[in-house]
């Protein structure tokens, strides 16, 4: 079956993750810190450190890419879509997990949109067949948490143009800070919520750091800002 069940053990995918994916414009280097160097499996796994996976994250990564790269007799159409549905609904019920379960968190990831998330997987993924996509998913959230938010935070949708996004407002004014940290936004500005000055500073940023122009607090630029180089203080 395709999304059997399987026993993930400690020393199955020890290695350290430096995967710059081709589907940000912001370079993520991600940190896969393994089960056994993890706090969060310590507390959960059994005695041995192991644990069931169940669903996309028990396939190896080769496997979930072959499960894309079938074509339906029928209608000719790959499994792509299919797949990365399904990751995105299994990616979103694990970080509500690690919400529930992780002190002083109210969200792991600084990422609100699930198609950037699935993007990285899928990336890292690319370069690591033989690793087990729990074992990206969990990587990923890992580097992610360096921009958690720790206390409840309202969704704020962005809209620049015919462009718009959304994310937590603490995670509007941590990008805020860095942008203010930058000298690019007056101190003022970095309150949470969005007007002219911080699109105008978020241009700037984006074009010293080569990203895309959008104006936005999009995830290539909160990743860029936060998670790659995040500022103290």
């Amino acid at each position: 079956m395709l999304w059997a069940g399987c026993i993930y053990t400690a020393d199955s995918d020890r290695r350290l993750f430096r995967i710059r994916t081709p589907y940000f414009a912001a370079a993520l280097v991600i940190a896969a810190a393994t089960v056994a160097a993890g706090a969060r499996p310590a507390a959960a796994a059994d005695t041995k450190h192991s644990f069931a996976v169940h669903g996309i994250g028990a396939l190896s990564c080769a496997e979930m890419a072959n499960a894309m790269a079938q074509v339906d007799p029928q209608t000719k159409a790959t499994g792509e879509a299919a797949v990365r549905s399904t990751l995105a609904s299994w990616m979103l019920g694990y970080v509500t997990a690690l919400n529930r379960m992780d002190t002083g968190t109210y969200d792991a990831t600084p990422v609100q949109d699930d198609v950037p998330m699935v993007n990285m997987v899928v990336g890292v993924c690319s370069k690591n067949p033989t690793v087990r996509v729990e074992t990206v998913v969990s990587a990923i959230f890992t580097s992610l948490a360096k921009a958690k938010i720790p206390a409840e935070s309202p969704e704020v949708k962005v809209t620049v143009g015919n462009q718009s996004t959304v994310l937590r407002e603490a995670t509007l004014m941590s990008l805020e800070k860095a942008l203010v940290a930058q000298k690019l936004l007056k101190s003022a500005d970095a309150d949470g919520k969005f007007n002219d000055n911080v699109k105008a500073a978020l241009v700037k940023y984006q074009i010293a750091q080569k990203l895309p122009q959008t104006g936005l607090p999009d995830a290539d630029t909160v990743i860029r800002a936060l998670v790659e180089t995040p500022q103290k203080g």
